[in-house]
């Protein structure tokens, strides 16, 4: 098994993540692009307190990423959420997200007392609860 570098980033360089948007798009997924247009237009640029973004990376590439943010549907800056995970489809069971989510969850303990994230499929459902996050189906802010 290769080693899996997870590393924080403070700015999102030009083509750092070019495959993975294109990928993700290709599956139907446009929160990448999403991520992409709002940092550079400042609107989530991951610069406020307990923020960060992470990126994954074997041999210098990088093939996943994620990123903790202050919740923004919540009033309260300790309530932080699970942003942008994704791990090319090429490295996807092999513990990529695994390492992203665990390590956006200790940087969450010390600045958040609650964590929330939203999913868009039942994998990615499965994927969190076996971290030990918790479905609410009927959780409306």
């Amino acid at each position: 098994m290769q080693r899996i570098d997870i590393d924080r980033i403070s700015e999102i360089e030009p083509g750092l993540i070019d495959h993975l948007v294109k990928e993700s798009l290709s599956q139907g997924f446009g929160f990448l692009e999403r991520l992409i247009r709002e940092y550079r237009s400042g609107l989530n640029c991951f610069d406020k307190s307990g923020e960060l973004l992470i990126t994954a990376s074997v041999q210098g590439a990088v093939v996943g990423l994620g990123g903790l943010n202050q919740d923004p549907y919540f009033n309260d800056p300790k309530v932080g959420r699970l942003r942008h995970l994704y791990v090319e489809s090429d490295w996807r069971r092999c513990g990529v997200g695994r390492l992203l989510v665990t390590q956006l969850i200790h940087e969450a303990n010390q600045h958040y007392q609650l964590l929330t994230l939203r999913t868009d499929t039942q994998e990615a459902d499965q994927f969190y609860q076996k971290l030990g996050f918790k479905i609410y189906p009927n959780w409306e802010l």
